[in-house]
């Protein structure tokens, strides 16, 4: 099989700068040659009386004749003008040869722009966005393929176990429990990072409809009950009655991350309020518990992806749902953010507009 040969981008730089640079060239010689040829047909045709019958044509023939050669300054300025731009233009189809060939740092001098510069300012705004794609794309890759890596590993040591040794009832359905567990781990660690990679790509909240919140909030508390039970967590609510015109299913996604992280933070006999109020501009949603609480540095990266601070060895959670919620209120032009004290306790505010 022939394998093709790669394109040199930097070859196809210095063609294109030659190409424009000659297109210049003769666009300025084709104006002036034309304009001059112009020039000498008419002096001609005047010397030669073709179309004059009286003085006055003749007039009109010399005042095309001082007309024309305007022609062939306006030739040669707009090959001064060309030449001006140029240098401008061949800045940006450099910057463009970078891009291509992956250098996505590259940033173009506003102060070198000219006339392009809301051209300039969208490129660089361009090459940050796609450099911050590729730093998320790799940080994503890592992070996804250890956290993919532990709980298969585990799977596959414990299957290894219940078949190729000897093992008893007992320790049979505690293996068969840790796969279970595990893959039940990888699972939604799947259909988390589905929903993110989902919600990123989104720009828009699709089939929206008006619904109470209050109710909305209600059901999630009950659909959890088992989880707050166990571990005899109260709660409590003071939920003002708030239409919202919004997707119930992504909204569903974003309190059922709050009050899971609320939950799993708390522990035995904590408390953990609810609070819901409007006003008529806004809905504001807040998610208090008496939690471990955060740092300072565990608050600034609370919701970046695949961060778990203190639970980070424990094995439990995914490091997604946080970030998850985050996203959901970014789709609404919201705001979330989180007041936290440790040994007190965490706050979540969600603030939605109308």
């Amino acid at each position: 099989m022939k394998i093709p040969k790669q394109v040199n981008t930097h070859r196809v730089r210095n063609t294109t700068d030659k190409s424009f640079y000659i297109w210049i060239m003769v666009e300025s010689a084709v104006i002036i040659a034309a304009a001059f040829l112009s020039f000498l047909f008419v002096e001609y045709a005047a010397r030669s009386h073709w179309f004059a019958k009286s003085a006055n044509d003749n007039i009109l023939l010399h005042a095309l004749g001082i007309i024309v050669p305007m022609s062939v300054i306006l030739g040669a300025l707009n090959h001064f003008l060309s030449r001006w731009t140029y240098r401008y233009v061949v800045l940006l189809v450099n910057g463009i040869g970078r891009i291509a060939d992956g250098e996505f740092e590259t940033q173009l001098d506003l102060r070198d722009a000219g006339p392009f510069l809301p051209v300039y300012v969208n490129f660089n705004k361009m090459a940050t966005e796609l450099k911050n794609m590729q730093t998320l794309r790799n940080d994503f890759i890592n992070t996804f393929s250890h956290e993919f890596k532990t709980p298969i590993t585990s799977i596959n040591g414990f299957a290894a176990l219940l078949i190729d040794t000897k093992v008893s009832d007992e320790e049979k359905e505690q293996y068969l429990k840790i796969i279970f567990d595990e893959s039940a781990y990888l699972a939604k660690m799947a259909d988390s990072a589905i929903l993110l990679t989902k919600l990123n790509a989104q720009q828009i909240v699709p089939d929206r409809e008006p619904f109470y919140l209050d109710e909305q909030l209600r059901l999630c508390v009950i659909l959890l009950s088992n989880e707050w039970s166990r571990k005899k967590i109260n709660v409590t609510g003071s939920l003002d009655s708030v239409v919202f015109f919004g997707n119930k299913e992504l909204m569903d996604h974003l309190w059922i991350n709050l009050l899971s992280n609320a939950i799993k933070f708390t522990p035995e006999n904590g408390e953990i309020s609810i609070r819901v109020s409007e006003t008529r501009k806004k809905i504001t949603v807040q998610i208090s518990d008496t939690g471990i609480g955060m740092n300072e540095e565990e608050i600034s990266h609370i919701f970046d992806q695949y961060y778990q601070g203190k639970m980070a060895f424990s094995g439990q959670g995914l490091g997604l749902g946080l970030s998850i919620a985050k996203r959901i209120v970014d789709l609404y032009n919201g705001i979330i953010d989180v007041q936290s004290v440790e040994n007190v306790g965490s706050t979540f505010t969600v603030i939605l507009p109308k």
